[in-house]
């Protein structure tokens, strides 16, 4: 910001976006910030995403400008050598097009995501602020082997130590994170956006049609819970046989299987109540979300998930995880409920009780749980951050006088 300038030029950086303007089902970084971007945006300044991508092109997604940028990061290899050099890959060709972008243009501040280290070649063109999306040691500690975990924990705090400000939406990730960078790490709830839509409910009249179902959905892997969902399969089934298991989302491995074959296994001969949707876009998703007898969502650790953000917003009763972040959303027995990470045997006592949960009480949990949700607006958040925003700009810019 220029002088005394109201409106700022913010770039927003990260690792994931949309790939077309079709692409309504974005995942929980994606989404966190097209939505930090659209805030802003309401606020009358100028933003744009710069985004990893499979080619270079400028393009608008809902009204929002996106640099998409080609760069191959070999994040799914299991290749220290090969990760290593995606990620440096990935941060030089993101450094050189922040430094095109700001000779165009002055960008004012860079907000990173730092997922997997975004952030890690920062040049000081411009202040920068991160939000924390991912932090290995916390999040993903179950998921990769040791010297890949090693590697992206080392470049997630060499990216968080560049930055003018850094902040988390959940307090699990702050508190950790503090620890390791020693520095004060702000929590900043992230915001909840409804968005109207015409709900398509032709995979639920199809597949969902006259079953009673208890839904997963969302990236099907070990820090998510899968394998606490997996353990309570077969008990769950064979108590209640009217009651099938549905999940949507992308699938993972564990020990070189499929999660699909994983929990199909645990179901035993009542595999055939269990069903797979695979990702969908949202006016799909939330018809079967809507329909649920409640939503499982045991992670091990999470960042204060919009998944659990948009169940909620549709009255939905919820089965979190106590610690894991969840339970910033939830308060036990009030607006949801709040399972022992990793207890299996916790899990299945909280199924019970909402299945046998009397109408009257049902609805109240509903109730509570739609108000939950309305306090984490969205033009509240964007208000915050542009205070955030203009302070740090201000600083950086007396610093150089």
């Amino acid at each position: 910001m220029k002088g005394m300038q109201l409106i700022m030029n913010i770039l927003f950086v990260t690792g994931e976006f949309a790939d077309s303007k079709k692409n309504l089902a974005l995942g929980g970084m994606a989404y966190a910030v097209y939505k930090s971007a659209l805030g802003m945006q309401r606020r009358g300044h100028n933003v744009q995403i710069l985004a990893v991508s499979n080619c270079n092109r400028r393009w608008f997604y809902r009204g929002i400008e996106v640099i998409s940028v080609r760069t191959y990061q070999y994040l799914d290899d299991d290749s220290f050598g090969k990760v290593l050099m995606g990620i440096l890959k990935r941060e030089y060709c993101l450094r050189m097009t922040i430094k095109k972008l700001n000779k165009k243009e002055h960008i004012d501040i860079i907000q990173y995501t730092g997922w997997f280290g975004i952030g890690l070649l920062h040049s000081n063109v411009a202040p920068s602020i991160m939000r924390v999306s991912s932090y290995t040691k916390v999040q993903f500690k179950h998921n990769y082997f040791e010297s890949k975990k090693y590697l992206l924990e080392v470049v997630e705090y060499l990216a968080a130590k560049k930055m003018n400000y850094i902040f988390a939406p959940s307090k699990i990730m702050a508190v950790e994170m503090e620890k390791d960078i020693g520095r004060k790490i702000g929590i900043k709830e992230t915001p909840f956006l409804f968005k109207e839509m015409i709900w398509d409910e032709s995979l639920l009249q199809k597949k969902l049609k006259g079953k009673k179902y208890i839904f997963y959905f969302g990236r099907m892997s070990v820090d998510k819970g899968i394998l606490v969902i997996r353990d309570v399969l077969y008990a769950v089934l064979d108590k209640y046989h009217d009651i099938y298991f549905v999940f949507a989302g992308s699938s993972s491995k564990y020990n070189g299987v499929s999660i699909e074959k994983e929990l199909l296994r645990a179901s035993k001969q009542y595999k055939k109540r269990i069903l797979f949707l695979g990702w969908l876009e949202k006016n799909k998703l939330y018809p079967v979300i809507y329909n649920a007898e409640m939503i499982l969502m045991p992670s091990l650790s999470d960042n204060f998930p919009n998944s659990c953000a948009e169940a909620m917003s549709l009255g939905k009763i919820v089965i979190g995880s106590d610690g894991s972040s969840l339970e910033q959303f939830i308060e036990n027995g009030k607006n949801g409920f709040l399972a022992k990470i990793g207890n299996a045997k916790n899990l299945y006592y909280y199924i019970e009780k909402v299945l046998e949960l009397e109408e009257g009480e049902r609805q109240k949990i509903s109730r509570r749980a739609q108000m939950k949700i309305k306090k984490f607006d969205l033009d509240v958040y964007s208000t915050r951050m542009e205070v955030l925003y203009k302070k740090i700009v201000n600083y950086k810019n007396v610093l150089k006088k």
